[in-house]
């Protein structure tokens, strides 16, 4: 696609940190519009938009260091900081993200699933704009394949394989997250019944979705086992659904404790 903004140029760019720094924007722009009918504090939501995408990232970059290429990093320690060549995880940025996120609302004591109702579609806006990132770069690329939607790559500089016709991966997730996104955003205006549950359930929906998808992936790097046939980003994606499943027991267990 296009991994360099004026390539050749001295304003030479990667576009995936450009689009990952869109990301971010999209998603914070759309909480503090959110967050009037949450009633909720539309600059809070920058300083929480901050504080998730900062241990987000640092979070994309554990889990690539130790589920992608702990070999390689335990060989060249110092390039864990080498940020500008890439090797970022989603998972992990979800799951430090959702962890950063309930401390700092933890710490503030703010409602915490209030702001996960609010805040869902937001977080799924960033993911939807970075995978464009990942599209442009032609990283977390799909397997080949002679279905009539495969996408060739040609720049040399691309993360995917050249000249082949690829599963569209990338774009199949955005499509998705975007979708996602704007469905909740449309019909979760203010705290569901069950505080926090439309973030919940935007997890499991996006899980099930992500393990489907990693069987059209071709980027082996990201971990796979048993001969190929299971990834990381599936075991994790069952993880996340039973954790969710779980805190829907817990909660509904909670609500009758409550109305006896």
């Amino acid at each position: 696609m296009l991994p360099f903004l004026f390539p050749h140029t001295a304003l030479e760019t990667p576009t995936y940190y450009v689009l990952f720094l869109l990301g971010l924007l999209g998603a914070i722009i759309l909480g503090t519009r959110r967050a009037q009918t949450f009633h909720l504090s539309p600059v809070r939501v920058v300083d929480f938009g901050i504080t998730v995408f900062v241990a987000g990232v640092a979070g994309a970059r554990i889990f690539h260091i130790f589920f992608e290429a702990p070999d390689y990093y335990l060989a060249h320690p110092i390039r864990v900081f080498y940020l500008w060549q890439g090797g970022f995880v989603l998972y992990g940025e979800i799951l430090f993200g959702i962890l950063a996120g309930y401390l700092f609302l933890k710490y503030l004591k703010e409602p915490i699933g209030a702001w996960g109702d609010l805040t869902g579609p937001c977080v799924f806006l960033g993911i939807a704009i970075g995978r464009m990132a990942c599209l442009a770069a032609g990283c977390c690329h799909g397997s080949v394949t002679d279905w009539s939607w495969g996408m060739i790559f040609t720049d040399p500089r691309s993360a995917a394989p050249l000249h082949v016709p690829l599963h569209p991966t990338q774009a199949l997730e955005m499509i998705f997250t975007f979708l996602l996104a704007m469905v909740f955003h449309k019909f979760v205006k203010g705290p569901t019944r069950m505080s926090g549950s439309s973030f919940v359930w935007m997890l499991i929906l996006y899980s099930i979705f992500r393990f489907a998808i990693e069987f059209l992936r071709g980027d082996l790097d990201r971990g796979v086992y048993a001969g190929g046939s299971i990834s990381t980003s599936q075991i994790v994606s069952m993880a996340v659904v039973l954790g969710c499943i779980v805190w829907f027991a817990l909660m509904k267990l909670n609500a009758s404790r409550k109305s006896v």
